[in-house]
C-alpha cells in the first residue's frame, strides 16, 4: 500500500484513538501520552503491525515478499513508551503552531505527520528488519 494512503489511514486511527480517551481524559497533555500509547499499543493488538510487516510500503521493499510475517512484540511496551513521548512532544509543539479548535483535526495531522516522519527518517525500515518475524509454515 502507498505510503501516503497509509498515513490517511493512520490519521483516522489517531482520531478513533482520541475519540476513545477524550470521553475520560480531560487534561490536553495526559490525553497526548496516553493516545500516543495506546495507538502503539492497540496496534499490535489489532494486528496492524503484524499487517504493516506484510502489505506495509516499507516492509515490502525491505523484506521478501514470498514470506509471511509476524510482528514481534518483545519491545511493545518500551516503544509504546516512546510513542507517547513523540505524541506528547509533537502534538504540543502543533497546539502552540497553530491553535487548533478541531482536535480531531490536530489528531489527525499529527498521524498523517508522524507515518511520513517514519517512513523518511528510517523507523520504519528498521522495525521492518528488527520487528517483522518471518514464519516458517
Amino acid at each position: 500500500m502507498n505510503y501516503i494512503m497509509e498515513s490517511i489511514l493512520v490519521g483516522i486511527y489517531c482520531c478513533i484513538i482520541y475519540a476513545l480517551f477524550s470521553l475520560f481524559i480531560k487534561n490536553f497533555y495526559i490525553l497526548l501520552l496516553v493516545c500516543g500509547y495506546f495507538k502503539h499499543f492497540f496496534g499490535s493488538s489489532l494486528g496492524i503491525w503484524t499487517w504493516y510487516c506484510n502489505n506495509g510500503d516499507k516492509c515490502k521493499k525491505v523484506l521478501s515478499q514470498d514470506t509471511y510475517y509476524e510482528a514481534n512484540t518483545l519491545y511493545l511496551i518500551r516503544e509504546s513508551i516512546y510513542e507517547a513521548l513523540l505524541f506528547l512532544l509533537v502534538g504540543t509543539f502543533l497546539q502552540m503552531v497553530v491553535k487548533w479548535n478541531n482536535v480531531y483535526m490536530l489528531f489527525f495531522i499529527m498521524g498523517i505527520m508522524l507515518h511520513i516522519i517514519g517512513e523518511y527518517s528510517g523507523i520504519h525500515k528498521s522495525f521492518c528488519v528488527n520487528s517483522c518475524d518471518r514464519i516458517i509454515n
